[in-house]
């Protein structure tokens, strides 16, 4: 069903790049960054102050050992485990890749959560001995589908890296 009150689309408004020591991304100038409120490391940028269950978000833990090629088969399964113990899940893609030494897991999935449906779209991505966990999340599946150009827009500029980047000069 559509919201009269909404266009078809967000409209692009611009974009900001955000530098962290693991990662960096570029995302939507208007989306308000908040940090996890449990004091993860990482970020959550909202499109929609007022939706807390639509989010973007980062995470960063160190793992204490490095991740290689031989450890995929166990982290897939790991992620895969973690889904299906959701309520009332449904699969949509799993997928696993190795790019030299850069370890990449990647699901789309929905689930039932405080009886909404929700869809989600995960990156883990694995670096020396660091996991980066990259969410885009709509609160239902429609709000997902709304979203989905620019959770693209920052899901697929994600990089992984060990110091901040420059500003870049002019």
């Amino acid at each position: 069903m559509s919201n009269p009150t909404r266009p078809d689309r967000p409209a692009f408004k611009g974009l900001t790049w955000h530098r962290d020591q693991y990662y960096s991304l570029f995302a939507p100038v208007d989306w308000q960054k908040v940090m996890w409120p449990d004091g993860r490391q990482g970020m959550i940028l909202l499109p929609n102050s007022e939706d807390l269950h639509t989010l973007f978000a980062i995470e960063v833990i160190d793992l204490g050992t490095e991740v290689t090629s031989d450890d995929v088969p166990y982290l897939a399964q790991g992620l895969r485990d973690g889904i299906k113990a959701l309520q009332d899940r449904k699969i949509e893609m799993t997928d696993e890749s190795v790019v030299g030494r850069l370890v990449e897991l990647e699901a789309r999935y929905s689930f039932v959560e405080a009886e909404e449906r929700r869809k989600r779209w995960v990156r883990v991505l694995y670096h020396k001995t660091h996991q980066v966990t990259v969410t885009a999340q709509g609160a239902t599946e429609e709000s997902y589908a709304y979203w989905l150009p620019m959770f693209n827009e920052a899901m697929m500029t994600i990089k992984v890296h060990d110091i901040v980047p420059k500003e870049p000069t002019t």
